[in-house]
């Protein structure tokens, strides 16, 4: 194609990036503030204007675009609204010293990152994607300047690399093999598979898929607790819907080979976090390792096209039910300590509400009525049965069986906080919460149980938009 054809079809085509293009503009906009010293919450505001414009003008075009480097589809569509939104949630938490408009500004630089993740129907544009989601979340984990932020920052960088070089090698390999850099010229053979698993090592890392977890509970317990709150969700989320894309071209070439391979890869990460969950008295830890017995929940739904409705019910769930879980979390800290559990021991008396907050938040995460995550759950196992059922296959049947082991062993320690908050005896520990982050927490506590009452909401909020 010519240079003059190419520009034409850009230029048709720009419509279709819009929320990417009016997140760079605010990101440069925030640049321009901070240079001329504007006052924080004006920098803030601009960054909530930026967040709510690029969720409403989400572009509802579908195919491949961009002579097919960018793919736009039902998933993109629903990441293209979610996270966004998510990233909105992360603004509205309690302000403290690390924020400033370099932090907002690597924020949306991360979130750029996150929907080119989703967005990529080509290799080097998916690797390019990562990076820059990666250097802003490297930045983002060392934002409190403090020995503890620094190692985890560098922690998080050394094996952010490692996993960068190793996808680097796997696209080299799919490249020499095909002369092409897009996923639905891949062709299967044991030089391709060996080749898709080093490429597949970027997305596991940034969705906590051992071994590649290594990095989560330092940087985690690290940074500060609203950017730990933005790397559980927006990154995560953006790397499996980028699994999803990638499942799509290549499972029908690799399959059963790479079905075992994934479901093994995700009773294996749900059996590790839970186990590791089990014996953390830090918060943010236990949340950390949560979050990775969640992802192997989550990774046998990007396997296939059908589970769409499943994968798109858990992920928004699980995004609601973090950001409460971190809000809460970041509410009952000083800045810059760490958050044990003793810290919660007798709120419960002086602060009952707060202590029915918390409940909800732990039994959504457990997957207890009446919350979202007993749906989302018992989607997942139903799904995962007539999978079973149809292939007859023991890697289903296991990761069934497990899942529910695991669901159960999580009761332990999530409740440990509604435990702590009532049962344990008071230290005189005082906190100050303000009425917005009361109707913050109760918002998103009232969106998890009414998920339960009325899960079909969310085709209003992402609908199908294929004709």
């Amino acid at each position: 194609m010519k240079i003059n054809e190419q520009l034409i079809e850009i230029q048709e085509h720009f419509g279709v990036i819009s929320s990417e293009v009016i997140l760079i503009t605010g990101s440069i906009i925030l640049l321009i503030l901070g240079i001329l010293k504007t006052p924080l919450l004006w920098v803030k505001g601009v960054t909530a204007v930026v967040l709510l414009g690029c969720f409403i003008y989400v572009p509802k075009e579908q195919g491949l675009f961009f002579t097919q480097t960018i793919i736009r589809d039902n998933l993109s569509h629903l990441m293209n609204q979610l996270l966004p939104l998510v990233t909105f949630g992360v603004l509205c938490f309690k302000t403290q010293k690390h924020q400033s408009y370099e932090f907002y500004f690597l924020l949306i630089s991360a979130l750029i990152g996150s929907l080119f993740m989703v967005g990529s129907h080509n290799l080097l544009i998916l690797y390019l994607a990562i990076e820059l989601t990666s250097y802003s979340s490297y930045l983002l984990t060392g934002f409190d300047f403090n020995e503890k932020g620094s190692e985890a920052a560098l922690k998080y960088l050394l094996f952010g690399g490692l996993s960068s070089a190793v996808m680097l090698f796997g696209i080299s390999l799919l490249y020499g093999v095909h002369h092409s850099l897009y996923f639905n010229t891949m062709e299967f053979s044991i030089l391709n598979a060996t080749a898709l698993l080093f490429f597949l090592s970027g997305l596991f890392f940034k969705t906590a898929i051992v071994p590649f977890h290594i990095w989560i509970p330092t940087t985690y317990q690290g940074a500060p607790t609203d950017v730990a709150a933005f790397f559980s969700t927006v990154p995560k989320i953006a790397g499996f819907a980028a699994l999803y894309h990638v499942f799509k071209w290549t499972n029908e070439l690799f399959n059963p080979f790479l079905e075992h391979f994934i479901l093994l890869l995700a009773i294996v990460t749900l059996l590790w976090g839970t186990l590791c969950a089990l014996r953390q008295t830090d918060i943010k830890r236990m949340l950390s390792y949560g979050a990775m017995a969640h992802s192997g929940f989550i990774l046998p739904l990007c396997l296939f096209m059908e589970t769409y409705s499943v994968f798109k019910f858990y992920v928004v769930f699980y995004t609601i039910v973090n950001i409460l879980a971190f809000l809460f979390v970041q509410l009952h800290e000083k800045e810059g300590e760490n958050v044990s559990l003793t810290k919660f021991s007798g709120l419960g008396i002086k602060f009952p509400y707060l202590g029915g907050i918390s409940v909800v938040w732990a039994i959504a995460l457990v997957g207890l009525p009446p919350t979202g995550g007993f749906l989302a759950k018992l989607f997942l196992f139903s799904t995962a049965w007539n999978y079973y059922e149809s292939l007859n296959s023991l890697y289903w049947l296991t990761f069934i069986c497990l899942g529910i082991l695991s669901s159960a062993a999580s009761l332990y320690f999530y409740l440990k906080i509604p435990y702590f908050y009532f049962f344990k005896q008071d230290q005189g520990r005082k906190i100050d919460i303000s009425r917005i982050h009361f109707a913050i927490l109760t918002l998103l506590a009232f969106t998890l149980i009414f998920l339960f009452i009325q899960p079909n909401i969310l085709d209003r909020f992402a609908p199908m938009t294929n004709p």
